[in-house]
């Protein structure tokens, strides 16, 4: 009896997340905002409570579609564990079953992992990596050494996601 419990501990324990149950669902989400807006747009809502409601509820629908799309993208990364990402909606059983051979499994990681280090980019910001390489090439070409490499602008950064509202 007790070997039961502490399988069935250890099931909920394993936080697996169905990466097309997560996209589906996401898909479900902004399906609806877009018909909202549809019906907002053609006047076609029911009530007039409901036409007042329907552009906070499509800005709802979308920031949080956007958050959920943040979250995964960090899981994807490995800069967030899957058990973040975990929910009702997206759960699939730790081992495999036949039918989800297609699907990508978002597993929560076994043990605490240290803190990743942070990247040159995130550590001094966007355009760190790509000064020292234009310093180097510059100093090449005054020393009369090869020609200078190709660059990109050092003015420009590297795209920003919006911020969520």
């Amino acid at each position: 009896m007790k070997d039961e419990d502490d399988t069935l501990a250890h099931r909920h324990k394993e936080k697996v997340v169905s990466l097309n149950l997560e996209l589906a669902n996401l898909e479900h989400a902004l399906r609806g905002a877009q018909l909202l807006a549809e019906l907002l747009a053609n006047n076609d809502m029911p009530t007039e409570e409901a036409d007042r409601q329907a552009p906070r509820s499509i800005v709802a629908v979308l920031a949080l579609a956007d958050s959920r799309l943040q979250q995964l993208r960090q899981v994807i990364r490995g800069e967030a564990d899957a058990r973040h990402l975990w929910a009702p909606h997206n759960a699939i059983s730790p081992e495999p079953v036949p039918g989800d051979a297609d699907d990508v499994r978002l597993e929560a990681w076994s043990a605490p992992r240290p803190p990743a280090a942070p990247s040159i980019r995130k550590r001094a910001g966007g355009t760190a990596r790509r000064k020292p390489q234009a310093k180097r090439a510059a100093r090449k070409t005054a020393a009369g050494g090869a020609e200078q490499p190709a660059t990109r602008n050092e003015d420009a950064s590297a795209p920003v996601a919006p911020a969520s509202p």
